[in-house]
């Protein structure tokens, strides 16, 4: 079976260089299979997706040398009405709001016994998790056991109408032929909620990877309030790609290496920290 990975930014915010981190092990990982690397835009959330951050992400990507394959699709273009009604029998309107929310979820059973039984023809979508722990591999962390009944029942449909995250990013991998999953420690635990989407779809789970997890000077997820940890003001300040490679690899468990191709024959999904991994003090 072919190795087919994928970088999917969100055009809300400019790169930084936590994306950088998660994209590189993404791109090394499919690169050394000989596999593919595709590019997708999730842009499902119109009210936030920007094409002039779109457009500064892709030139972002050329310039680091994160060369992708095929063509490029968005979110927004797609239909996920099909996978829907596939996952229909699971399927159920909630009306918590999120504090009834929270406060149901310690014992477990999220808004299942709120909302479950109650037949609403208006609210949220919601998808019915299976109980009890699951066990996954990640290929830099090792054998995972998760309950993903601590995140609750996830959301599918927002009361807006909208698609959430949730389905689109499964939905996507699916009908991309995803294989391989990189993406940031902090959704390390949530992968068991994805794993019942994927397998509620009837396809076989991808193989994990979550990069580590970069935070700011001020020990804070990057975001886009680090500004100076943005590419784009990387490069405004005169930095070449080998710089920033430089800073990003290590994170990887990757020294000595200026640009990708430098880094391929050094790749090891297990080798450099787990993280998090917090930048230096301006």
């Amino acid at each position: 079976m072919t190795t087919v990975g994928r970088l999917a930014p969100t055009p809300s915010g400019l790169l930084h260089l936590g994306n950088v981190c998660a994209f590189a092990a993404a791109w090394l990982s499919a690169r050394a299979d000989d596999g593919r690397l595709l590019l997708r835009i999730e842009d499902i959330d119109v009210t936030r997706a920007r094409r002039d951050v779109e457009q500064a992400l892709r030139d972002d990507l050329v310039w680091l040398g994160l060369t992708v394959d095929g063509e490029v699709p968005h979110q927004s273009s797609r239909d996920y009405g099909p996978a829907l009604a596939q996952l229909a029998p699971r399927l159920y309107r909630c009306q918590c709001t999120r504090a009834q929310r929270e406060q149901a979820l310690p014992d477990g059973a999220g808004c299942q016994g709120r909302c479950l039984e109650r037949d609403y023809q208006e609210g949220a979508v919601r998808f019915r998790l299976d109980t009890g722990a699951m066990t996954f591999v990640d290929r830099r962390w090792g054998a995972q056991m998760t309950d993903p009944r601590a995140f609750g029942d996830p959301i599918l449909v927002r009361r807006d109408g909208l698609v959430s995250y949730n389905l689109a990013v499964v939905a996507d991998d699916i009908t991309d032929g995803v294989t391989d999953v990189v993406r940031g420690s902090d959704l390390l635990e949530y992968t068991a909620v994805q794993i019942q989407l994927w397998e509620a779809l009837g396809a076989p789970p991808p193989r994990w990877l979550h990069a580590p997890l970069i935070l700011g000077a001020d020990g804070k997820k990057l975001s886009k309030s680090h500004g100076s940890a943005h590419v784009g003001a990387m490069r405004e300040a005169g930095a070449t790609p080998a710089d920033v490679w430089r800073v990003v690899l290590p994170w990887l468990g990757i020294d000595g290496a200026s640009s990708l191709d430098e880094a391929l024959p050094q790749w090891d999904p297990t080798a450099g920290p787990r993280g998090p991994v917090a930048l230096a003090q301006e």
